[in-house]
């Protein structure tokens, strides 16, 4: 393998592992991004905290997805 080549390869293995990186990588300010934009001055009301029933529905479909 020439020097070239070589370095070729590891330029490649760099691209692919950094683009990698970005996608399973979750993203630290897509929260700020995906945030709903309001544009009236009422207040909201806070979100409906989930109850039990719901915990527990949660719980169970997350071990069935492991």
């Amino acid at each position: 393998m020439t020097a070239s080549n070589m370095l070729d390869w590891i330029v490649a293995l760099l691209v692919c592992w950094a683009s990698l990186t970005a996608i399973f990588e979750p993203s630290r300010g897509a929260s700020q991004c995906d945030a709903p934009i309001v544009t009236s001055s009422a207040s909201q009301s806070p979100a409906a905290i989930p109850t039990q029933a719901e915990f527990e529905e949660m719980i169970r479909d997350m071990k069935l997805h492991d």
